[in-house]
């Protein structure tokens, strides 16, 4: 089965005793695995509730100018009575 998200261990299959410690080789502050694990999941909430977010903007704008709910809720008549008469 493909996996979907890369792995985010940069030391892969290196035993703990040749992969370096923070600042030896690189920057000091690199994220941890968990931290980017962590990260990733506060990023997809953040992206979910600002679509959440813009959608019910755009509703209360749509209701502010019509006055319908939407979706044919709150209309006097249906869509069907409407078209037959």
């Amino acid at each position: 089965m493909p996996r979907i998200f890369s792995n985010l261990n940069l030391h892969g299959a290196t035993p703990p005793r040749v992969q370096p410690t923070l600042g030896e080789w690189g920057p000091v502050q690199v994220p941890s695995t968990k931290q980017k694990k962590r990260m990733r999941i506060w990023v997809t909430l953040a992206l979910l509730g600002a679509l959440i977010a813009i959608f019910l903007l755009g509703w209360y704008v749509y209701y502010a100018m019509t006055g319908s709910w939407g979706f044919g809720i709150g209309d006097e008549r249906q869509f069907f009575e409407a078209l037959l008469g």
